[in-house]
């Protein structure tokens, strides 16, 4: 499996105190997302020079891809050693290695020994249905050990619904309420979404939808009510088939992974793109309410 990131998520990404893994690689290409070092499949180096002020950090690589505390990325795209890895500099940060099933099983079991309330295992990307066989392995492994394990998931892909039903929690972004819209956001495609959806609606353990409102893309009252109807009719299959309402949660537009475009050198196109406006977000969760759905904030 190709990780990106790791760490700990308190109550955010499932129940409890969890252990998270982010999977490399990603089949939409959100316009607002805020992990862009989980896009590509392969390896790639964040440069962050100003973490190292007033320091020369030309040493760091002995093929002279950084000169003047500027990273010439065509010495890197050639570059078969990775020489700068044996640098352990807060100037460099590498995303994405490889780690098996095996080897996050033991790693998840030592860990959760520290916590007493230690809730289980997510896996986040990125999307981590590109790497489902894998990613099945290890989550059959930590059922093994009833630990309680999650997804976060873009619900595009074929594997998406098997997955869903294998975890104990399969959490999934519904991003625009038409084909336009979503194709506009990130390239995809919205009608195999709404299939999948549709299937773990009725299959999955768990389920929760969540949706990211992005100002001056999906934020406009057609295309949120068009979002709202196709929640609603998730949640009706949710409750004909097990009895229970469907959870949403409403996310907001934020900034958080804008150094990281930098460090990648690559443009991050909503810099100056405000946050919704709260009563975009109260109007569009009081429809959510009254259709019945459960609303879920954190």
């Amino acid at each position: 499996m190709r990780i990106f990131a790791q760490g700990w998520s308190d109550r955010k990404d499932g129940p409890g105190h969890r252990r998270i893994y982010y999977l490399k690689g990603c089949n939409l290409r959100c316009r607002w997302c805020a992990s862009p070092e989980s896009i590509a499949a392969q390896p790639e180096l964040l440069f962050y020079p100003e973490r190292a002020v007033g320091e020369t950090l030309d040493y760091l690589c002995p093929h002279g891809a950084i000169k003047e505390r500027t990273l010439d990325r065509s010495v890197c795209s050639g570059c078969a050693d990775r020489a700068c890895r044996q640098f352990r500099h807060s100037a460099l940060e590498w995303a994405g290695r490889e780690r098996t099933p095996e080897e996050l099983e033991k790693e998840v079991l030592r860990l959760s020994a520290g916590w007493d309330d230690f809730g289980g295992v997510t896996f986040g990307g990125g999307e981590p249905t590109l790497q489902a066989p894998e990613l099945l392995d290890c989550i059959n492994r930590l059922k093994k050990h009833r630990i309680h394990t999650a997804i976060e998931s873009n619900a595009t892909t074929p594997e998406f619904p098997d997955v869903a039903r294998e975890v104990d929690l399969a959490i999934a972004d519904l991003k625009a309420g038409t084909p336009e819209v979503f194709h506009d956001c990130t390239g995809g495609e919205l009608a195999p979404v709404l299939d999948h959806l549709a299937e773990a609606a009725e299959r999955a353990p768990s389920l929760l939808v969540r949706v990211p409102v992005i100002t001056g893309m999906n934020d406009s009252p057609q295309e949120l009510d068009l979002i709202a109807e196709h929640l609603s009719g998730l949640h009706r299959r949710r409750l004909a088939a097990r009895s229970e309402p469907l959870a949403v949660e409403v996310l907001k537009l934020h900034h958080y992974g804008e150094p990281k475009y930098q460090a990648l050198d690559r443009k991050y196109e909503l810099a100056d793109r405000p946050e919704p406006e709260p009563e975009v977000i109260r109007r569009f969760e009081q429809a959510l309410a009254a259709a019945g759905l459960t609303l879920q904030r954190n």
